[in-house]
Parts: C-alpha cells; sequence; structure tokens
C-alpha cells in the first residue's frame, strides 16, 4: 500500500551531460503530472509521461529537470573566405568612391555572422534519451519506495481501527436478541398496567413480536458489515495496484450498513457502539485522502 505523499532527487554528472531531477507528489483524487523540463529536451514530453503514468496512478505530482549539454561550450569557429573577399572588395570599392579610407575593415568582417561562422556539437536525441530516461527511473523507484514506506505506516494505523470495529461489531452482533426479548418484557408489563379489560392472547403476543422482529432485524447488516472487514484487509495488502479508491468505497458501504444498524435496533447500547463503530470509520477515511 502506497501514500500520496513523497519525495525523491536524482544528480549526475557524466563526461557530456550534468543532470538533476527532482519529483514529489501530494494527495489528489487523480493523477494530475506539471513536467517543467529545459527546452532542449521538449521533444522527450511524451516520453516522460509515459514512464510517470505507468508507475504512478493517483496524485499530484511535480517534476523538474536540469539538464546541461556540456559539449555546448565546445565551439569550432570558422570563416567564409568567398563571404569575407566579397565583403572586402565592397568596403575597397567604397574608399576609392568616396576618396574616405576605412579603418581597421577587417573589424567589420569579424561581426558579420556570414563570414565568421560557430559551430556548437548538436545533441544526440537518441543518446540523451536513454540518459534521461535511465535516470528519471531511479528518481521514479525512490518516490515510490518514499510513498510506500509512508504507506505501510498508514496500513498499521488502520489495521488498529479496523480492529476496534470489529470488536463492536461483534458485541452488537451478541446483543440483536436481546433487543426482541426486552421489547417483548417492556410490552408485557405495559399491557399489564393498562387494565382495560381487554385480554391479549399468547399469539397476539407472538404476532406482535414476530413483526416487530422483522422490523428490528439486524442480521443482514451485521453479515454485510462481517463482509466487508476482511475485504478490507484483503484488498489493504495488495502491491503494486491503485487501491484508494477501492477502500472508500468499502469504508462508504460500512458506514452504510452502521447507520442502518443504529436505526434498526433502537436500542442504547447498541447505539453507543455505532457511534463509536461510526468514529473509527471516521478517522479511516481521513487517512484513506493519501491512499494511492
Amino acid at each position: 500500500m502506497r501514500s500520496m505523499t513523497g519525495y525523491a532527487r536524482v544528480i549526475d554528472e557524466c563526461e557530456d551531460f550534468k543532470l538533476k531531477i527532482e519529483i514529489k507528489s501530494v494527495n489528489n483524487k487523480n493523477l494530475n503530472l506539471n513536467i517543467r523540463n529545459p527546452y532542449i529536451l521538449n521533444f522527450m514530453d511524451n516520453i516522460i509521461r509515459t514512464e510517470i503514468y505507468s508507475k504512478i496512478f493517483r496524485g499530484s505530482v511535480d517534476l523538474r529537470i536540469e539538464f546541461e549539454d556540456k559539449r555546448e561550450t565546445i565551439i569550432e569557429p570558422d570563416y567564409n573566405k568567398n563571404a569575407a573577399q566579397n565583403y572586402m572588395a565592397v568596403l575597397e570599392k567604397l574608399e576609392k568612391d568616396f576618396n574616405e579610407k576605412i579603418s581597421n575593415k577587417l573589424s567589420y568582417l569579424v561581426k558579420d555572422p556570414d563570414v565568421i561562422k560557430r559551430t556548437s556539437v548538436e545533441l544526440d536525441e537518441d543518446i540523451a534519451i536513454k540518459y534521461v530516461l535511465g535516470h528519471l527511473k531511479n528518481a521514479v523507484e525512490l518516490l515510490l519506495e518514499a510513498r510506500e514506506r509512508e504507506g505501510n505506516n498508514l496500513k498499521e494505523y488502520l489495521k488498529e481501527r479496523l480492529n476496534e470495529i470489529e470488536k463492536r461489531v461483534i458485541e452488537i452482533k451478541n446483543m440483536k436478541e436481546i433487543v426482541v426479548k426486552m421489547y417483548m418484557e417492556k410490552m408485557e408489563i405495559r399491557l399489564n398496567g393498562l387494565n382495560t379489560g381487554i385480554e391479549i392472547t399468547k399469539e397476539e403476543l407472538l404476532k406482535e413480536m414476530m413483526l416487530f422482529a422483522d422490523k428490528c432485524d439486524i442480521s443482514e447488516e451485521i453479515s454485510r458489515l462481517e463482509s466487508h472487514i476482511p475485504h478490507f484487509r484483503q484488498e489493504m495488502n495488495k502491491k503494486g495496484e491503485s487501491i484508494g479508491k477501492k477502500l472508500d468505497f468499502i469504508i462508504q458501504e460500512m458506514f452504510r450498513e452502521i447507520n442502518t444498524t443504529g436505526v434498526k435496533a433502537n436500542y442504547f447500547d447498541i447505539s453507543k457502539l455505532v457511534v463509536e463503530c461510526k468514529n473509527e470509520l471516521e478517522k479511516i477515511r481521513e487517512q484513506l485522502a493519501n491512499i494511492e
């Protein structure tokens, strides 16, 4: 189980390149990827996104890449001899036509980009992809490790909360028969205290008891709660999957069942346990907001 919060950094420098990758993530319902990439690596944008999407499923992810091609500082200057000769001829013609001497004619030539050429080493895209992508994969793995460490800490907390819920569900299950019994005892006491002269037969009393028992029966709710708890544990133990939304759905179902239990049972001790269960479920739901 992984959280959605994490940070990783990779720094490398070789003979040709210098690289720094920082990647961090926080909570988000879906995957939101923000890439800050140097212009020279724009051709890698789709490759980078594909790599991230294949490993991370939820969260707001910020990726920053700093890349330097150290070979760009290696400049191989040259000059265009024909262009230089043509420009020089024009300058000499100007001197002749205007009878004016132009001092330091070479200074005009060296400033012209058509005369002096500077050739820098071009970036080989295949080599750059191999270099950057290799270190990006490393950064993503470090991020996933950080997210998994925090996720495991959250898992222990969720297990504790789930155990508390399970204890209370067992207590509620043990009380469900008492609800009908106490209702019948109260009904008999009330009927005996009315002194209306109306006789209530055992059959009528039994019929009333059966109607009430059906109305306040929480067996199905308890059964579903008992199935949701191991299902939640099973989902928690899955690895390499996005389980946050599944866990949140299970908790919603548990909320629904425990609410129905409280309404149907209408018994103080059960209502107290229902409130305690809802409190534990709320604690779980708060933490699920950070589970991938």
